[in-house]
């Protein structure tokens, strides 16, 4: 996890004269590592920001600091969003790398009734935390949203799965008048349309080189987050020879039992990770690419095409032809669900 998030929470802290020695308690970091490009673990973020929930004593404080987060304070991540062509394109980034940054929660972007919607998971989080997570994220990206869609080009609700505040106009004045507590989950949603919407700023170039930096910031982050998410990411990394679960565990510094047993613990199998950074690729090959099926297979470790084939008809509930087809045919709900 970055440092943009604890620097913006740093600004509204000495907005309110508040003691910020007090929020790197029992964090092993202090207010002076941040000014170097640190990446901080899952457990010191919750750390920090459970300190600042208690010492605030305010709930709406996720709110306060996500609505503080504009783009330029998003350092290379912001760049990366205000670069790319469309609002769909700019969505896709900041879920993918807010999840990076804030790996304690579980992202995901549906397409649904003509919307589209960002929901977000926490059950293993303190329910004040995750209350903290969920709306530091949903204002940012309403935040950064509002910089880059003109106003009135795409309705917004938003809904939470905990009881409403005495004052509801704080969120009124963040998500717009569709705001709804005591939901059954919590999502962000807008309408499916706006993601063609183009950007102003868009820089086909500039954007390249701002994603590579932004991946290249989150790989050295190898040891934060959990554990099911740092194997992943060596996954991702390792080109078309996927190691072993022993050589993944190597790099972790950890044995290969510890690490069965940790993945265990998240409720995973390495297995099932591997097939789900396969299936990721195999989605790019496919979508941004024009290599042949057998080329894929080959990059993803399969034998033949037939295995790639029968793997993600698994995977996925479709064949590699069928997803490449929807691509060609702009079927924008299967960019969305990739």
């Amino acid at each position: 996890m970055h440092s943009f998030y604890i620097k913006t929470l740093i600004k509204v802290w000495k907005v309110r004269k508040l003691d910020v020695d007090c929020l790197f308690n029992n964090s092993d970091i202090k207010e002076v590592d941040l000014e170097k490009e640190l990446n901080l673990t899952a457990q010191q973020l919750d750390t920090i920001s459970t300190n600042a929930i208690e010492v605030s004593n305010d709930r709406q404080l996720g709110l306060l600091v996500g609505s503080s987060m504009d783009i330029s304070s998003q350092g290379i991540f912001g760049y990366a969003i205000i670069t790319s062509a469309t609002i769909g394109d700019a969505l896709k980034l900041m879920v993918r790398y807010n999840k990076a940054l804030l790996p304690s929660l579980d992202v995901k972007v549906l397409s649904r009734e003509s919307r589209v919607e960002v929901l977000i998971k926490a059950p293993h989080l303190p329910d004040d935390l995750a209350r903290f997570y969920i709306e530091l994220l949903y204002a940012a990206i309403m935040r950064s949203g509002n910089a880059l869609i003109p106003k009135g080009r795409t309705s917004v609700h938003v809904e939470f799965d905990y009881d409403a505040p005495y004052d509801k106009a704080p969120y009124q004045q963040v998500f717009g008048s569709k705001v709804k507590f005591n939901s059954n989950r919590s999502v962000l949603s807008f309408d499916e349309a706006g993601l063609d919407l183009g950007i102003a700023t868009a820089n086909p170039v500039a954007r390249d080189i701002f994603r590579k930096e932004c991946d290249r910031l989150l790989s050295r982050g190898l040891h934060r987050g959990m554990v099911s998410e740092r194997v992943q990411e060596v996954l991702l990394q390792s080109g078309t020879e996927f190691p072993t679960s022993m050589r993944v565990a190597n790099q972790l510094h950890m044995s290969e039992s510890t690490l069965q047993r940790r993945l265990a613990k998240e409720g995973y199998k390495f297995q099932q990770l591997l097939d789900q950074v396969r299936n990721k690729l195999a989605h790019e090959y496919l979508t941004g690419t024009q290599l042949t099926i057998d080329e894929i297979a080959a990059l993803l470790g399969f034998s033949d095409a037939a295995n790639f084939r029968r793997s993600f008809k698994r995977w996925t509930k479709l064949t590699p032809t069928e997803v490449r087809n929807e691509i060609l045919k702009g079927n924008v709900k299967s960019l969305i669900r990739t």
